[in-house]
């Protein structure tokens, strides 16, 4: 059985989860890429038996799902052997419902939005106030929500770095990592934390790694140069800096940051 055949069985077999789940939009979707493959694919007769079997389950899913029949004002029907005729009803269905839940889309990830400025700043409220435990648990419960989003977990680690809670931090920081290991962002992050705890070799090791995928960003050619610094590798933190102005001539920081080094060396 090829890959397609498989693929497309198992797309049938993922409506009733989607619906279930709410997510009517991608339940159409599926059905209807998984109907596309049966028209255009040259099926042997027990094979299309089969996906005729089912898709008729899966079509009466989605016909008599409850959230379709409240915003839905056309009848959708299915009948085996009329395949072409419900692609057709499919692919109506489907536009109807990207042009009328985006609205719906949009708003609630305006309030999701919200919910979680909300939420970071009652966490920042804690920390400000010394309560880490209480926002360790406001953080804990946001991040449940969305284990792979890295973007709030490197938005937490913030918080917690602003307020000295390395060991916190990081552990936002290795978790954002994992999510999304080629981000310059998250390891010039890690860069800044591990360099802030005094762990100067390996907050080099990721400035390197950030600037492996990001050569052209002067901040992290900066940041690395405080490390440089701070190891006292006057050569290495004129170097950064030398970098940092090539790509930025009006950035001040780094500008001073050369002038410092060069008159280490000096002495």
């Amino acid at each position: 059985m090829s890959a397609d055949i498989l693929k497309a069985k198992k797309q049938l077999g993922e409506i009733s989860m989607l619906l279930k789940q709410g997510k009517l939009l991608a339940a159409v979707a599926t059905l209807h890429e998984a109907v596309n493959f049966i028209l255009t694919a040259a099926l042997m007769k027990h094979e299309l038996q089969s996906f005729t079997e089912a898709l008729d389950k899966a079509a009466y899913l989605l016909v008599n799902d409850r959230g379709l029949k409240k915003i839905y004002p056309l009848q959708l029907l299915y009948k085996p052997g009329q395949e072409r005729e419900f692609f057709t009803a499919l692919t109506d269905l489907y536009a109807f419902l990207q042009e009328n839940l985006a609205d719906e889309a949009n708003a609630h990830l305006a309030a999701l939005a919200e919910y979680r400025r909300r939420q970071l700043e009652t966490g920042r409220n804690f920390l400000q106030g010394e309560e880490t435990d209480k926002a360790r648990q406001i953080f804990r419960h946001l991040v449940d929500g969305a284990r792979t989003d890295a973007d709030l977990k490197v938005a937490i680690a913030d918080l917690f770095l602003q307020y000295g809670k390395y060991d916190d931090a990081l552990e936002y920081l290795m978790s954002a990592h994992a999510d999304n290991p080629e981000s310059a962002h998250v390891f010039n992050k890690l860069g800044m934390l591990l360099r802030k705890s005094g762990r100067l070799q390996e907050a080099e090791k990721f400035y390197i790694q950030a600037l492996e995928r990001q050569t052209g960003d002067e901040y992290i050619h900066f940041n690395l140069g405080r490390v440089y610094v701070d190891m006292k590798r006057w050569k290495n933190a004129v170097a950064s800096a030398d970098r940092a102005l090539a790509i930025n001539p009006d950035f001040v920081e780094a500008r001073k940051m050369k002038l410092f080094a060069t008159k280490q060396m000096g002495e």
